[in-house]
């Protein structure tokens, strides 16, 4: 969403397959454009710490024994479109910042969006971004597929290492590269989790 002079983008992955994911992907999706497009909050902590609340209220989460803990993580940033300033919040998933090829790693929160032992407020990241950074958000579906000669994940640091490998190309041929290098690496095994990869050229 565009909200003034604040571009906002999430990238989320719901807990469930079938019919609980698609639920928990439109209560999500719902909620985040009442907070971000119906009360003009743009700020990510504030956000998260939002939609927490409201999918623990409508779930009737209380932390009760047996009790489902469905819910999300989720990538949240927010770029003021004037001074190219850069706020970041994440529950469990972080964003990647390429700048002259290193990488960045914004840590999230190591909390979901959902009741949880630990409930702490979200942390704010402030970055400043300059012309022709790079920037990631993805869930951990590229990193936890298996595949390759001995059937294991993909993982983290090889992600990085690709990520920073194309990271110089128009942003199309990124999205062929990793595309190319994710169907050859799981071409002998099933595919195991949903994939979403984010990329903005600044």
């Amino acid at each position: 969403a565009k909200i003034e002079d604040s571009l906002v983008i999430a990238v989320a992955d719901c807990t469930g397959h079938g019919v609980p994911g698609a639920f928990m992907s439109m209560l999500g999706l719902s909620f985040l454009r009442e907070i971000v497009t119906k009360e003009y909050i743009t700020q990510p902590d504030v956000i998260l710490r939002k939609l927490r609340k409201e999918i623990m209220h409508t779930l009737k989460q209380e932390n009760k024994a047996g009790e489902q803990k469905d819910g999300m993580d989720i990538a949240l940033i927010s770029i003021n479109l004037n001074d190219k300033v850069l706020q970041f919040a994440g529950a469990n998933n972080p964003l990647y910042i390429i700048r002259n090829g290193n990488l960045i790693d914004i840590k999230a929160d190591k909390m979901p969006i959902s009741i949880y032992e630990k409930m702490d407020k979200f942390n704010n990241n402030e970055f400043q971004l300059i012309k022709g950074d790079n920037l990631y958000l993805f869930s951990d579906g590229f990193a936890d597929q298996f595949g390759g000669e001995f059937c294991k994940k993909f993982k983290y640091k090889p992600f990085q290492d690709l990520l920073i490998s194309c990271a110089d190309k128009p942003m199309d041929e990124q999205k062929e590269n990793l595309n190319s290098v994710f169907l050859d690496w799981k071409k002998s095994t099933e595919q195991t989790d949903d994939v979403l990869v984010i990329g903005l050229k600044i």
